[in-house]
């Protein structure tokens, strides 16, 4: 391993204060270089054999008390007694919009591993599939690739789990990875594979890292020209940032690094930070959000809230990576802390015919935090497990909704708690996001005295009332099993939507409880609510003009649709610099773009809805 040790001054932005507020301002980081300590090209994945499930020996990993876990376990019993005995946004009124059963709805991978830990991730001709053990990849119909699943040491090489797959969309590229020896510093590695090309059952580029840390709980996010990563990791609140541009082009020397989050507090169990992953057309610029969740109940926290941290790179020299101080961002007061039962203090949520309680995951943030450019704004949503009731050891999910302007610091644009609109189950372990219109989606595991762990959805219109969830629950699967050895449920569930549309959700998480299951669902919250024409219209029909290379006139012409459509430009890294909205005038979309303030070059510009976009190639001078 090559380690580059550099210090560096921590940038303390000035941030105004609406509920927000600075805390524990650093005023230097250290900033470590790393390089892989192994590199290799896979063959084609068809060429590695095929594994069942049934070919995988049974393993359970209860949550356990090592020496580390009875510290946090000891850390738990140090907590305040929360100072509300209500959520104060507990909803009250069940969801009344009209939901439909899922799309699609198939069996993920079912191995008897214990957790399965899923994740999944959608690209525009394929799901991929990653568990504690195995991975597959299916078609955009449910049907598996020939010759999968697969082992994850198939392409990885090697590992211990806690699997991780994201979709690339603007390089059209795959990232698949797990860790190895996460508990032993010197031995400990990220073992990350970047597809060669958008076929996720091709050939793979691997890297190994050893961040010379612990790297528990690793969680994974997409920002411009970073692929970035946090989690439960030693020391705390540190975070990693790996070159994209450099593992897309499959350079044995592409680089890591690694910094301390300044004004860190940790948490309980997990101390888990999440970097923000930005899903949807065009590379984020700027600096890229890290997230994390404080409960005032914990020592050296005096308030509810949020904190974003803010990262910066410049990977043509990496030793000036800097992070800004977090920005506090207060919330409605919430309890984060379920306490556990028969002296285990991970067992929380009550299940069916047995007195064995699973773990909620108390103060951890559930795994994607997603950000969406919407032009006028960007939105970051993010969900928890809170206490409804003080002391009844019922989870519901406390949800947040930030958004920032242009120029502006993120600020808190709604918050909502769902709980269980049926009856007094646990809601838990939610995946969250929103579609293209602003429509926002909850997968969530339901469990409790009545209900065997099982897999739901809801969500809520763009333009419903702040705070709640309005779209009925809408059962994926129903669990038949109640976990009966351990407190031990899952860590991973993930939801995404599918860059072909923008409108559609894709969703794994595991249900049930011995043998444990995981499922696959596609839904959309859009369908019911909007009316989205085909746009049929010929390349001719689409017109960019200019006579200066600077100012364009762009029309197309179409009866097929009356929708809104979306203009953007886009530069030639994909990153959109230009955003609008045009209302039809006749049979005619016209819009004058104004790019005298761009750099010259080649740049595209894309018009439509969200079934059909048509683009130009322009150069400007």
């Amino acid at each position: 391993m090559i380690k580059i040790t550099r210090f560096l001054v921590i940038i303390v932005l000035s941030l105004g204060f609406t509920a927000i507020a600075q805390e524990q301002n650093s005023d230097t980081g250290e900033v470590e270089i790393l390089r892989p300590v192994d590199f290799f090209y896979t063959q084609a994945m068809s060429t590695y054999p095929q594994v069942l499930p049934s070919e995988i020996p049974h393993r359970e990993v209860p949550r356990g008390l090592s020496d580390k876990r009875q510290k946090w376990a000891d850390y738990l019993k140090t907590a305040g007694e929360s100072d509300i005995s209500q959520d104060p946004l507990a909803q009250t009124s069940a969801p009344t919009r009209i939901s439909r059963a899922p799309i699609l709805n198939f069996s993920g991978i079912n191995l008897n591993v214990s957790p399965p830990d899923p994740s999944g991730a959608v690209g525009p001709n394929h799901y991929v599939q990653m568990t504690n053990g195995l991975w597959s990849v299916w078609d955009k119909n449910g049907v598996q690739e020939p010759g999968f699943p697969k082992n994850l040491s198939d392409p990885l090489g090697a590992g211990n789990g806690d699997p991780i797959v994201l979709y690339d969309r603007e390089a059209d590229r795959w990232i698949i990875s797990q860790f190895l020896n996460p508990f032993s510093p010197a031995a400990s590695r990220f073992l990350v594979a970047v597809s060669t090309t958008g076929d996720p059952t091709g050939t793979y580029a691997v890297y190994s890292f050893n961040p010379g840390g612990t790297i528990d709980y690793p969680h994974y996010g997409i920002w411009g020209n970073s692929y970035l990563i946090s989690g439960n990791f030693s020391p705390n609140g540190r975070m990693y940032a790996l070159d994209r541009e450099a593992m897309l082009n499959a350079d044995p020397g592409a680089e890591m690094v690694s910094l301390n989050l300044p004004g860190y507090i940790p948490g309980t169990a997990f101390n888990s930070p999440q970097p923000v992953h930005s899903e949807g057309a065009g590379i984020a610029a700027g600096r890229a959000p890290l997230v994390w969740i404080q409960d005032n109940a914990f020592p050296g926290v005096t308030t509810d809230h949020v904190k974003v941290w803010d990262f910066d790179i410049d990977w043509s020299d990496p030793s000036t990576a800097n992070l800004s101080s977090p920005l506090i961002i207060n919330t409605a007061p919430y309890d984060a802390f379920i306490a556990g039962s028969g002296g285990d203090p991970f067992a929380n949520l009550a299940q069916p015919n047995t007195g064995q309680r699973i773990d909620a995951l108390v103060h951890v943030i559930n795994y994607q935090v997603h950000r969406y450019d919407f032009g006028t704004h960007e939105s970051m949503v993010l969900n928890f497990p809170v206490e409804v009731t003080n002391g009844s050891r019922i989870s519901g999910l406390r949800w947040i909704e930030l958004r920032r302007t242009t120029g502006n610091d993120w600020e808190l644009y709604q918050e909502g708690t769902f709980v269980d609109p049926t009856g007094d189950e646990s809601v838990f372990m939610g995946g969250i996001g929103m579609d293209q219109e602003g429509n926002m989606a909850l997968g969530y595991i339901k469990t409790g005295t009545e209900t065997f762990p099982s897999l739901y959805y809801t969500g809520r219109a763009d333009d419903d009332e702040l705070g709640m969830m309005t779209v009925s629950e809408q059962l994926i699967i129903e669990g038949t099993t109640s976990v009966v050895t351990n407190s031990r449920y899952g860590d991973y569930g993930q939801l995404n939507r599918d860059p072909s549309d923008d409108l559609t959700f894709w969703y794994t998480s595991e249900y049930s409880g011995q043998p444990r299951r995981t499922q696959i669902a596609t839904f959309n919250i859009a369908d019911d609510l909007l009316s989205v024409d085909e746009l049929v219209a010929a390349d001719s029909d689409f017109i960019v003009s200019s006579t200066d290379n600077r100012i364009f006139d762009v029309s197309l012409r179409t009866e097929t649709t009356n929708d809104i459509l979306r203009l953007s430009v886009y530069n030639t890294l994909g990153q959109r610099v230009v955003y609008n909205q045009i209302e039809k005038q006749g049979d005619l979309y016209r819009q004058q773009l104004n790019l005298s303030e761009l750099s010259g070059g080649v740049y595209i510009v894309n018009i439509g809805n969200a079934k059909t976009k048509l683009s130009k190639k322009i150069v400007v001078k």
